[in-house]
C-alpha cells in the first residue's frame, strides 16, 4: 500500500519561512515513525501531525493557520511506491523542498518560477524540475490540481508525484492518482478533527521537536518553565480569600510565585513575540496578565518613559472587575496617567469611541446584552424561516429535527448566530445569497455540512433577522461594529495614526468569548513599534462551548504566538479534576503537550480527605417526588445542611430552566441567578446560584449540580447527519468540563425519573469516575 502525506497550504508557507523545522520534518519520515501515526499523533508547539488509521496517508498542518471552515487547501505527496518521494534517497531531501514550495504557489493560484521549466500536459497534470541540485536537475515531479467541485472536492488540492526523468511514466503514473485526489483530502480533513490520541515520542522525532523549539520558548529558557500565576498550597498556609487584597510588590516578594514564575513576569517576552496564556480553569490565566501588565507599567514608570496598555475584556461586568483587581494591586494611579496609562475597556465601548458610533446606534453598550439580544432575534427568525419553508424542511431530516425538537433547536440557533456573524457577514455576503447558497468552498464548519436547500433556509433567517435589527429598530449588531472597526483600521490613516494612538502592549483577558471578526481587530491595535503583535490573550480553549472551532490566530494576523502553560489547578479536589479531563480529552485537538496530564498534579488540589469532600455522583429522582426542581431543592438543602456554603445548579437543558427557577424561588433559599459571565458573586457567603453553562466561566463553589445531561436532552439526538452530531457533542463535552470544574469539594448530576444519563456520563462511569449516588 503506498503511503501519503498532506499538508495544507499555509503550513506549507509557514515551513518555507521556517528551514531548519522543513529538513527535520523531510528527516522525520522513515517508515516506523509513518506506522506509529497510524494510532498516535505528533505535538510540538503549534505543530501537528496524525496518521489514517488504516496507514495510508499523513497529515501535518500548523493550528495556528488552520481556516476554521473544515476544508483546508491540501498539498498531498506520494511517499512510498513507484515515483514516491523516498524511493530516491539520494535527492529526496530537495524534492521535497521543491513539492513544499509548489504546493505553497499553486494551492495560492501563483505561478510557478520559470527557471524550474514549467510544462502542462494533456492529461491535465504539470511538471517541473524537481529540485536545485545537479542530479535532481536531471529528473522532474508531476502534479495534478483539482479546485472546488473535482471529484467531490471543497477546497483547492494538489497531489504531487516523482522524481522521475520519463515524462511518459510520469503522466501515466499520476493519472492513477487523479480519482484519489478529493478522497486523501477529505481524509486529511477528519484528522484535523481526530479526538486526542496518544502522543508519539520516537527518539527519531527529536530533531522535528527540537527544530519547533529552537529560537522559541528554549531561547527565552522557558522551555523548562510551568506558569502557575496563584500560589501554591503545598508552599504556603494563607487561603486564597487572604490572596484577594495582595499588592503587586506582595505578589513579587511573597513566597507564593516560585522562580520559574518570576522568571516569566521579569522578563521581557511580549517584546520578542505575541504569547498565549493557556491553561485549565482555576490555573490562574487571568492573575499573571494582571502581573504581566503591572510589571510593564512599573518599568515604565521607574525610567520616566511613556507607556500605552490595553487591557480588553468582553463584557461591562468582567470590566468592572478587572478594574477594581488592578486598584487592589496598586495600579490606580496609571487608570488616569496620561504617561503610563492603562485602558480597560470592553471592545464593544472600544469600536464604538474609535467610529464615533453613539449608544442610540447599537443594541446596547453592554457586549453580552447584544448577544443575547442577537440569539433571541435570530431564534425568532429561525422559527419564521422554518415555518415559512415547509416544502424545504420535508426534503431535509436535519431541519425536520431541528423543527421538531426544541433541545436542538436551542443548541443549532446558537450555531446559526456563529454563522450569520462569520460566513455571511464576516464574508461580506450581506447582499449575496447567491454565492452564500452556492458556493463549493466551504465557508464554515456548519456552512460544509448543510446542502443548498439547507443553506437557502438559513440565508432566509438571515434576511429575516437583518431586516429586524437593520430595518426595523435601525440598529447595528455587534459583529456590524467589529466589522464596521476592522474597515477603519485596515486605512492608510490608521496606519498613520496608530504609531501615536496604538498601544505598547495589548492584554485580552477571556479570548475564546470573542468571535473570528472581533478576533480580526486585536492584530490592528499596536502602535507598530515591533515587527509582531506585542499581545499576550488568556484562554482556555475547553471553555469556548461552540463545537465548530474558529480560524487560528495566524490566519487572523497574530503570528508566532507562543503558549505558556499553567497546569496547576488550585479549586478541586483529585477526583474531580479526574473526572474534568476525562471528559475534556475526548474533545478534538484541545489537549496535548500545550494542556500536560494534570491528573499526576496533586499537591496543588484541594485534599480529597477534606471534610466537605465526596467523589462524583449521579443522584436519581426518587418516584416520591413529584416534581424534577423541587427534588433539586431538596439536594440543595440537604448539602447545606452538611456545612455546604456556596451550591451552584448548572442547567444544561432548556426543558428544565423554568421549572428550577420556579422552585427556587419558592424555596426561600438566598437565590442569585446569574444573568451573564462575570458577575460579582461574594465569595464568603452561603448562596445557591442558578445559571446557564455559558454563564458560569470564571466562578468557583463548594458545590456543583448539572441538570439535564440526558440521553437524547444533551446532547439532542442528531440522525443522518454525523458532522454535526459530532459538533454538537463537541460542545456538550466543553459545557459540561466547564461545570466540572467549578466544584472545589463536590460535583453531582441530576437525573429525572426514568431518564438515563447521556453516554458522556456513562463513559465516565465506565471508567469509575463517578458513583451512582
Amino acid at each position: 500500500m503506498d503511503k501519503y502525506l498532506a499538508l495544507s497550504q499555509q503550513t506549507c508557507s509557514w515551513l518555507l519561512s521556517q528551514r531548519p523545522v522543513l529538513t527535520a520534518l523531510y528527516q522525520s519520515l522513515s517508515e516506523d515513525n509513518l506506522n506509529a501515526l497510524a494510532k498516535a499523533e505528533f505535538v510540538a508547539g503549534p505543530f501537528r501531525m496524525a496518521g489514517a488509521i488504516d496507514g495510508r496517508l499523513i497529515a501535518g498542518w500548523n493550528r495556528e493557520y488552520l481556516s476554521g471552515t473544515g476544508n483546508e487547501n491540501w498539498g498531498i505527496i506520494r511517499l512510498t511506491g513507484t515515483f514516491g518521494l523516498l524511493e530516491l534517497k539520494e535527492i529526496s531531501q530537495q524534492v521535497f523542498e521543491r513539492q513544499i514550495y509548489l504546493f505553497n504557489q499553486r494551492l495560492q493560484g501563483l505561478i510557478v518560477d520559470g527557471d524550474f521549466i514549467h510544462r502542462t500536459w494533456p492529461n491535465g497534470s504539470q511538471t517541473c524540475l524537481a529540485g536545485r541540485g545537479n542530479e535532481a536537475r536531471q529528473n522532474s515531479v508531476c502534479y495534478f490540481e483539482g479546485g472546488p467541485g473535482y471529484g467531490g472536492l471543497n477546497a483547492r488540492a494538489l497531489i504531487c508525484i516523482g522524481p522521475g526523468y520519463d515524462f511518459d511514466q510520469l503522466q501515466k503514473s499520476i493519472q492513477s492518482e487523479m480519482p484519489r485526489l478529493a478522497e486523501l483530502a477529505a481524509l486529511a480533513d477528519g484528522l484535523v478533527d481526530i479526538k486526542r490520541r496518544p502522543l508519539l515520542d520516537s527518539p527519531s522525532l527529536q530533531p522535528l521537536r527540537s527544530a519547533l523549539v529552537v529560537g522559541q520558548q528554549a531561547s527565552l529558557q522557558f522551555d523548562k518553565v510551568k506558569l502557575s500565576a496563584e500560589f501554591h498550597p503545598s508552599q504556603s498556609n494563607i487561603s486564597s480569600y487572604e490572596t484577594v487584597h495582595w499588592s503587586y510588590e506582595h505578589w513579587i516578594a511573597s513566597g507564593s510565585l516560585n522562580d520559574s514564575q518570576r522568571r516569566v513576569l521579569e522578563s521581557d517576552v511580549l517584546l520578542k513575540h505575541p504569547v498565549r496564556v493557556i491553561g485549565p480553569a482555576g490555573s490562574g490565566k487571568t492573575l499573571l496578565m494582571q502581573l504581566l501588565a503591572m510589571r510593564h507599567l512599573k518599568a515604565a514608570q521607574e525610567q520616566s518613559d511613556k507607556i500605552k496598555i490595553l487591557y480588553v475584556v468582553h463584557n461591562a461586568p468582567m470590566a468592572t472587575s478587572v478594574s477594581d483587581r488592578f486598584r487592589v494591586l496598586g495600579g490606580e494611579e496609571f487608570l488616569t496617567s496620561s504617561n503610563q496609562s492603562l485602558k480597560i475597556t470592553t471592545l464593544a465601548d472600544y469600536g464604538r469611541q474609535v467610529t464615533g458610533l453613539t449608544e442610540d446606534m447599537i443594541i446596547d453598550k453592554d457586549a453580552h446584552e447584544t448577544k443575547q439580544f442577537q440569539l433571541t432575534q435570530v431564534r425568532k427568525s429561525l422559527r419564521e424561516a422554518l415555518s415559512a419553508n415547509s416544502a424545504r424542511i420535508d426534503q431535509s431530516p436535519l431541519l425536520k429535527q431541528v423543527t421538531e425538537n426544541d433541545s436542538l433547536f436551542a443548541v443549532f440557533s446558537a450555531l446559526v448566530v456563529a454563522e450569520i456573524s462569520n460566513a455571511i457577514k464576516g464574508r461580506g455576503l450581506v447582499d449575496d445569497e447567491k454565492r452564500y447558497v452556492h458556493s463549493e468552498t466551504s465557508l464554515s464548519r456548519l456552512h460544509g455540512v448543510l446542502n443548498v436547500n439547507e443553506r437557502s433556509v438559513i440565508y432566509d433567517c438571515f434576511r429575516r433577522y437583518h431586516t429586524a435589527i437593520f430595518e426595523e429598530f435601525e440598529l447595528l449588531d455587534s459583529d456590524d461594529v467589529a466589522i464596521t472597526l476592522v474597515g477603519r483600521l485596515r486605512t492608510p490613516l490608521w496606519d498613520l495614526k496608530r504609531k501615536k494612538e496604538g498601544f505598547d502592549y495589548i492584554f485580552v483577558d477571556e479570548a475564546q468569548l470573542f468571535n473570528e471578526n472581533e478576533r480580526r481587530i486585536f492584530a490592528y491595535l499596536s502602535n507598530a513599534h515591533t515587527k509582531h503583535v506585542p499581545i499576550a490573550l488568556a484562554l482556555d480553549e475547553a471553555q469556548d462551548i461552540f463545537g465548530f472551532s474558529s480560524a487560528g490566530l495566524a490566519t487572523l494576523g497574530i503570528k508566532d504566538v507562543e503558549n505558556e502553560s499553567l497546569p496547576s489547578n488550585h479549586r478541586s479536589t483529585k477526583e474531580i479534576v479526574d473526572l474534568a479531563f476525562h471528559v475534556i480529552q475526548q474533545t478534538t485537538d484541545l489537549f496535548s503537550s500545550d494542556f500536560p496530564d494534570f491528573e499526576t498534579i496533586e499537591q496543588a488540589m484541594v485534599p480529597s480527605n477534606h471534610q466537605l469532600a465526596k467523589r462524583p455522583a449521579i443522584i436519581r429522582c426518587s418516584d416520591d417526588q413529584p416534581n424534577f426542581g423541587r427534588f433539586v431543592v431538596k439536594q440543595v438543602q440537604k448539602m447545606r445542611a452538611s456545612n455546604v456554603r456556596q451550591i451552584a445548579v448548572v442547567c444544561h437543558a432548556e426543558l428544565y430552566w423554568s421549572d428550577l427557577v420556579d422552585a427556587f424561588k419558592a424555596s426561600g433559599l438566598p437565590l442569585h441567578i446569574i444573568e451573564q459571565r462575570g458577575e460579582k458573586i461574594v465569595p464568603d457567603q452561603p448562596l445557591v446560584v442558578l445559571s446557564r453553562p455559558s454563564f458560569i466561566g470564571g466562578q468557583e463553589f463548594d458545590a456543583v449540580l448539572s441538570v439535564g445531561l440526558e440521553q437524547g436532552v444533551v446532547p439532542p439526538r442528531i440522525v443522518d447527519n454525523a458532522t454535526l452530531a459530532a459538533a454538537v457533542e463537541q460542545q456538550v463535552l466543553r459545557e459540561i468540563y466547564l461545570a466540572i470544574t467549578r466544584a472545589r469539594y463536590r460535583f453531582a448530576i441530576m437525573l429525572n425519573k426514568a431518564a438515563l444519563p447521556n453516554s458522556i456520563v456513562e463513559d465516565a462511569m465506565l471508567a469509575r469516575l463517578i458513583d451512582q449516588a
